[in-house]
């Protein structure tokens, strides 16, 4: 896929998703309905507060590119909006789910993916959660990626792609290194030190030889 979410498109995606599947009744949404889902308070991190412009360039942007189609009927005296990147990607309910939440939450470990998507897609258990992200990874491109696991955390975290490639390097966030990745170095460090006090000791045997003779 060449076109790349930016951060409000990502909001925008997530929290269609997140009401097309907890609140059917509701759904499609309005603009109004759509800023106030972006900008609530729970199930969001960060919390926002975008415009009503801002989401519907956003909106207008996804349509374009066919990620949003704009709901008519007999019935509705203001536009609604669907979302239909989940149909165009081909995902399956609990791809659907577990990608709703990272793009609502940002970056998290399958625990805490699977405890949020629950009241999207009931998982099995921890493992099905993993072998879904795992096999979103493992896609061209990948879905999602996962990160090294942070110094004291239970698990590595997973976050989204943004469907086209990996961002420029300046623009990554950075990665704190991981405990393997520390202790890698550590041994490394030792190692090296060991090897300069065995040189320097064999210099000092050699001169008190010279000195001696």
């Amino acid at each position: 896929m060449q076109a790349v979410l930016d951060a409000i498109e990502a909001r925008v995606i997530g929290t269609m998703i997140e009401k097309r599947i907890t609140v059917p009744d509701s759904y499609p949404l309005t603009i109004n309905t759509l800023v106030n889902g972006c900008n609530q308070s729970n199930n969001r991190a960060p919390v926002t507060a975008l415009s009503e412009s801002e989401v519907t360039s956003a909106v207008e942007r996804l349509r374009e590119r066919g990620f949003t189609s704009l709901y008519t009927g007999a019935a509705t005296r203001v536009p609604k909006y669907a979302e239909t990147f989940c149909e165009k990607l081909g995902l399956s309910p609990r791809e659907s789910a577990l990608l709703c939440e990272l793009m609502l939450r940002g970056a998290q470990m399958p625990g805490e993916l699977r405890s949020r998507a629950e009241r999207m897609h009931a998982f099995a258990d921890l493992a099905e959660v993993e072998i879904t992200l795992k096999a979103m990874g493992e896609l061209t491109p990948p879905l999602v990626v996962q990160l090294p696991r942070e110094a004291g955390a239970r698990a590595a975290k997973w976050q989204h792609m943004l469907f086209g490639g990996e961002l420029p390097a300046a623009d990554a966030p950075a990665l704190p290194p991981s405990k393997a990745d520390r202790e890698t170095a550590l041994v490394e460090r030792v190692a090296a030190l060991e090897a300069k006090v065995a040189e320097l000791e064999d210099a000092l045997t050699a001169l008190r030889v010279q000195l001696g003779a």
